[in-house]
């Protein structure tokens, strides 16, 4: 992932999403943070993040 992460609110992903961080997908009753990622060629990209994945590397 590149530019800035903006975590927003913890809910569930849609169907089919996979993890940045741990490169896994994202199953259907997982908890994951909603972020939106910075990109210069475009307007910020939603992603979707486990929420045990963004605790170990030191976010939330």
């Amino acid at each position: 992932m590149a530019g800035a992460i903006k975590d927003e609110y913890v809910t569930y992903a849609p169907a089919g999403e996979t993890c940045p961080l741990c490169r896994k997908p994202i199953g259907k009753l997982e908890p994951v943070y909603r972020a939106e990622v910075e990109r210069a060629s475009a307007g910020p990209a939603v992603v979707y993040r486990h929420a045990k994945c963004v605790r170990a590397v030191g976010g939330k």
